[in-house]
């Protein structure tokens, strides 16, 4: 929660809810009988919201009041202070439940997905999170080599994240892989995928817990060597075949029950 109370002052700059995610996300619960749905690690509201819209009622779980004071009020999300640990909602309050790339924040995976199951009964799990196993071939960890080690320890491999759903829920589990578009909303990490000069906006940084977490030195010597390979076309001899394409397959995926 500190982490949040920190980086996401100013989150709803730059951390929008994307309208290709979010049409995945409704393909997904459209195909369960779905009304309620909890929101855990709901942010500022940015997937909520058009959950909302779509007529859902959303029950949105997140810790930090700095993300909560930033979200737009909806007559159908009812926010509530709290963790995936510990849940602030009755046994089976929901059908079902999503996880937008806040899962690898949860302090106890295995207590959050027992909770989640609690609060939704048989109802469906959605996450929206990262293959660890993926990160060592995005460009981005040549300038900052710590987002190798970050990532690696703070994402579950997606095995062991299928197998831990699996044993809790006892249902079975679907993976759909989801390739970034060149013109991602959500400026989460790999959002300058194409568009490298993003990562030299500091409102940008500030939004990506990753950034957060680097040391100075690091930090400003990956940003030097950056905004000096753009300068110089350096980076673009060796990646420039990116910006031509329109989605590109990193890690992110769906990870959904039946």
């Amino acid at each position: 929660m500190a982490l949040y109370d920190t980086i996401g002052r100013n989150y709803v700059q730059t951390r929008r809810s994307d309208p290709r995610i979010v049409t995945e996300l409704l393909r997904i619960l459209q195909a369960s009988s779905v009304s309620t749905v909890v929101d855990i690690g709901a942010g500022t509201g940015s997937y909520a919201l058009p959950l909302a819209n779509q007529g859902y009622q959303v029950l949105a779980v997140e810790p930090s009041a700095v993300m909560r004071e930033q979200a737009i009020s909806h007559p159908s999300i009812q926010w509530f202070d709290g963790c995936a640990e510990h849940l602030p909602l009755p046994d089976q309050t929901a059908d079902a439940a999503i996880v937008m790339l806040a899962f690898h924040h949860f302090q106890d995976d295995r207590q959050a997905l027992q909770e989640i199951y609690r609060v939704i009964g048989r109802g469906q799990i959605v996450l929206f999170t990262y293959d660890p196993a993926m990160i060592r071939q995005f460009w981005l960890t040549e300038y900052f080599p710590a987002f190798i080690i970050d990532v690696e320890t703070t994402f579950l491999p997606i095995s062991t994240l299928i197998s831990n759903i699996k044993t809790i829920t006892g249902k079975a589990i679907n993976r759909v892989s989801f390739p970034l578009p060149r013109d991602l909303a959500d400026s989460f990490m790999a959002v300058g995928w194409a568009r490298p000069e993003l990562y030299l906006e500091r409102r940008v940084r500030h939004g990506i817990s990753s950034f957060s977490k680097l040391n100075a030195t690091e930090r400003d010597s990956g940003l030097s060597r950056l905004q000096r390979d753009l300068k110089t076309e350096v980076w673009d001899q060796q990646y420039g075949h990116l910006r031509t394409q329109q989605n590109f397959d990193i890690g992110y995926c769906f990870l959904h029950t039946h």
